[in-house]
């Protein structure tokens, strides 16, 4: 799964160095599709990590996880340390790596982050349809809106119809990190694709999936990873095409 860009990855000048890798359980596919039991736990996905995101089992919470702390952003957009035994049902970590500095200029809206972090892959002889980056965020933002997510109000009920109704909290300033990926523009369904931001405030009292956020002042970091994915037999079980724009993507 997602082989073609492991191989594009090792033909790249960030295949000759010691670039990190990120790892996925589960897919979106499973996901998007109402599978929202726990598939591994929070040590196992974000104990050896640097930065990763996630859902926590049962929606029980968007999932942020910085430097060896791993917080859920559960429905009142509360931030809360979850324990290491604690499952997710969707995770994604980044390991090791060389940092590199991204340059963001005041007024940078998360399109213009990610159009931003594709010419930077360029500049590493990479091609962006092929390359997975971790970014790490951290300083002032304003227009910022996050989101997070209920628990299921019936059985079978899926991640669309969920976040059609997402609990969303505004801060006209705001401080703080945003952490995540930028995967490729092309997906089966096993990936989200495109820049995926959770972002967590300086006094850890605000939380959640970044819907927007306009750079004031940041400081930001970028590694370029290999990718490797753990799965079950219900991979890409949905089968009707995730608008992964409308429900992940900047609201506009």
């Amino acid at each position: 799964m997602f082989d073609h860009v492991l191989h594009a990855l090792r033909k790249t000048r960030v295949g000759r160095v010691d670039c990190g890798h990120v790892d996925q359980a589960n897919s979106a596919g499973n996901l998007f599709a109402g599978h929202f039991e726990g598939v591994t736990t929070v040590e196992q996905e974000f104990g050896s990590s640097r930065l990763g995101i996630g859902v926590m089992h049962d929606l029980d919470g968007e999932v942020i996880s910085v430097h060896g702390t791993t917080w859920a952003v559960p429905p009142d957009g509360t931030p809360r340390v979850v324990d290491p035994d604690d499952t997710v049902a969707f995770g994604i970590a980044a390991h090791g790596g060389i940092r590199h500095s991204l340059s963001l200029r005041e007024g940078s809206t998360l399109d213009d982050i990610n159009t931003a972090i594709d010419a930077f892959i360029t500049t590493q002889h990479a091609a962006p349809a092929d390359t997975v980056c971790a970014l790490e965020i951290t300083g002032s933002f304003r227009d910022v809106l996050l989101r997070t997510v209920h628990h299921p109000d019936y059985e079978g009920e899926s991640l669309g119809e969920i976040i059609d109704d997402e609990i969303r909290f505004s801060f006209p300033a705001w401080q703080g990190t945003l952490v995540g990926f930028r995967y490729p523009d092309d997906t089966d369904g096993s990936t989200i694709p495109g820049l995926h931001l959770h972002g967590i405030d300086e006094s850890r009292s605000s939380g959640g999936h970044a819907r927007n956020a306009t750079v004031v002042t940041v400081t930001a970091h970028i590694w370029l990873d290999e990718l490797g994915m753990t799965a079950d037999s219900r991979t890409n079980t949905t089968e009707t095409a995730i608008d992964f724009t409308k429900y992940e993507g900047p609201v506009n």
